[in-house]
């Protein structure tokens, strides 16, 4: 297993940071960052190689709150994602759904239910037993499909539409940066999973420029590279293995590594901290 060495740390205006996701700015790109607490969404410049600049926050409260959103507890934020328009989609885990908001997070166009039958062979049943084994990590496919990880007694699930054949998950599956996701399907339902035994947990994906899906894991401080493609049926153990190493933020408890993109071959790292302080970290080349 190989080690990775941080190389740039910055402090991002959040606690309990869950999950990253990349959006096409003009040229350039930005990072989009939740936390599993707050009902906001941080946008922060990036420069080419993956130093954050300018952040700014939304406010998702008022948005939520005029369209009846039921705000107790916590967000729930475990996962995000953008496509090539802009819209932003974001997993709430313990409500096992999506909501898909304009590119200005000023209107919640859709709420997309992730409907797991009690009886869906493997994790069906801890589905809705145990809602912290629920999904975390999101990736957008073709089709309104969504890629979701489900963080303990690790899966990978592909979700779509009802009556919808499985795409599985490939360079030519994943939505291409340029393209809008597609919309309709107000509730999807799982069409195909794939175990991850190697991981003690999937807590972010994130699509490389090699067209890879990523996999980070809390437990172990982890980054998982997985095969080049997913087939409906088949085998999803990672074909390579990063350890994070060197000098991680300080928390008590101990922050974990939660949020993944990939700038470049770089990764950048997102941090639960308790407390303000150095919560996102750039990694070695990969």
């Amino acid at each position: 297993m190989n080690e990775l060495a941080a190389q740039h740390e910055t402090a991002l205006p959040m606690r309990e940071l869950s999950a990253l996701a990349l959006r096409r700015n003009g040229d350039g790109a930005e990072l989009l960052a939740v936390g599993d607490e707050d009902f906001s969404v941080l946008i922060t410049e990036l420069d080419e190689h993956g130093v954050a600049g300018r952040t700014k926050r939304e406010d998702l409260f008022p948005v939520l709150l005029l369209r009846g959103i039921d705000l107790g507890g916590g967000s729930g934020f475990e996962g995000i994602a953008a496509d090539g328009e802009g819209l932003v989609v974001i997993l709430q885990e313990e409500r096992s759904r999506l909501l898909v908001f304009d590119a200005n997070l000023r209107r919640l166009e859709q709420t997309i239910e992730l409907a797991v039958p009690r009886d869906t062979p493997d994790f069906g049943s801890g589905w809705h037993t145990d809602t912290n084994k629920r999904g975390e990590g999101l990736l957008l496919l073709k089709d309104g499909h969504v890629l979701v990880g489900r963080q303990k007694d690790v899966y990978l699930i592909e979700f779509g539409p009802h009556g919808a054949a499985p795409l599985g998950v490939s360079a030519d599956t994943v939505l291409p940066a340029d393209a809008a996701f597609e919309l309709g399907a107000g509730e999807l339902v799982p069409l195909a999973w794939w175990p991850i035994d190697a991981l003690k947990s999937a807590n972010d994906l994130a699509l490389g420029g090699d067209g890879r899906v990523y996999v980070i894991s809390s437990k172990t401080s982890t980054i998982a590279r997985l095969p080049a493609r997913l087939e409906p049926g088949g085998d999803a153990t990672p074909d390579q293995l990063w350890t994070l190493a060197g000098t991680l933020p300080p928390g008590d408890p101990e922050p974990q590594p939660e949020g993944l993109v990939l700038v470049g071959a770089c990764p950048l790292v997102a941090f639960d901290t308790k407390f303000a302080g150095d919560n996102l970290l750039r990694f070695d080349a990969i």
